[in-house]
């Protein structure tokens, strides 16, 4: 039987090179000809797009688009949260469009862990999914009199005219081990960072300054008209059982993190950093639908390791529901998305783009 989970393990492992060996080396060699054909479609893709072979629709509305160059992991929805409620706050009405991910699930009319998080965390902002972004923003403008739309991991979502191109680049794994999928976590070149309205640094604090130096040179090789920011992920509160605590009540705790999201590393990471003693960790997929099974395989080996926590991510934690009768207590760690260098470029930016909506009369 096919475990996703399993395979998934393997290809991060495989890509960033963690497998040693001859097989390894082979896999890596076979994943590097699947990116031959991958590049090949993508470039031309994007240069239809460039020269306008293909035309992107443009809603009547300016429309902000967060995204990345990798594979998951570089917090774009603490991201879109951030910036929507910076809106809210300057009287403007913003809709968010995103795929969406469990097709199975949004047809049988149950949102995903994304649209739950955003639902809980921004209540009475319209959230629209759908595969095709340029039908989610027309129902924001036409059913919902959003004045701006927010592209929720938006950067190869080309169909769609943005007025903005917001780049997240996670400072854990900025290029994707350098190679575009399979053989690494690239979803495009690197070069396309040029499309790029500005660039954030998103985990800035988790690294050291030497590396944020070495990606900023890097990004501004590329592009050296762009403009940059850096932003961390910083912890709001905790929650267990209902009760908000400081998340440095961490410290000195023995912990088992759970998480199903694109960089279970910095998950641990930020744990790590509030002090935490992490005794283990089970990592899934993103988006990943949790089984009863594999709940309570979690909370049994938490117990089964001393843990006094079970920690996971507010985006895990609205899949996972209530537990009860469990020997370990779970948490639920928030993290606020901030912008710690650069903010000014970011927030004229998004100044700008709410005088433009106002005057447009949308």
């Amino acid at each position: 039987m096919f475990d996703r989970q399993k395979m998934e393990r393997w290809w991060k492992r495989t890509v960033s090179a963690d497998r040693v060996g001859v097989f390894s080396g082979i896999a890596r060699g076979g994943l590097w000809l699947g990116t031959i054909p991958v590049e090949g479609v993508t470039r031309l893709r994007n240069l239809f797009y460039d020269t306008g072979v293909l035309p992107a629709l443009k809603p009547p509305v300016p429309v902000i688009s967060f995204g990345n160059l990798t594979v998951g992991g570089t917090g774009k929805t603490p991201a879109v949260i951030w910036c929507a409620r910076y809106l809210l706050e300057r009287g403007m009405k913003p809709g968010i469009a995103s795929r969406g991910y469990n097709p199975e699930a949004a047809d049988a009319g149950v949102a995903n862990d994304e649209a739950r998080l955003l639902s809980e965390a921004l209540p009475g902002v319209p959230h629209v999914w759908n595969a095709d972004r340029a039908a989610a923003a027309a129902a924001l403008v036409k059913e919902h009199d959003c004045n701006l739309v927010i592209l929720d991991d938006g950067f190869q979502h080309r169909r769609i005219h943005r007025t903005v191109d917001f780049l997240l680049v996670d400072a854990l794994n900025p290029w994707g081990h350098g190679y575009m999928m399979p053989r690494g976590l690239l979803r495009e070149p690197v070069s396309s960072l040029r499309r790029a309205s500005c660039v954030i640094i998103t985990h800035s604090n988790l690294v050291g300054s030497d590396e944020l130096i070495r990606i900023r040179r890097r990004i501004w090789e590329i592009e050296e008209a762009v403009k940059l920011a850096e932003a961390v992920h910083r912890p709001e509160s905790l929650v267990v059982d209902g009760e908000t605590r400081e998340p440095e009540s961490l410290k000195g705790m023995r912990v088992f993190a759970m998480c199903g999201i694109g960089s279970p590393y910095s998950f641990v990471t930020t744990l790590g950093h509030l002090g935490a003693e992490v005794v283990g960790i089970r990592s899934f997929a993103d988006h990943h639908i949790y089984t009863d099974e594999e709940i309570n395989g979690v909370f049994a080996e938490a117990a089964a390791r001393r843990a006094q926590l079970v920690v996971t991510t507010q985006k895990d934690r609205v899949k996972i529901g209530a537990r009860e009768a469990v020997k370990v207590p779970l948490a639920e760690l928030r993290i606020d998305f901030d912008i710690i260098r650069g903010r000014g470029t970011v927030t004229n930016i998004l100044d700008f783009l709410s005088g433009s909506a106002e005057g447009s009369g949308a």
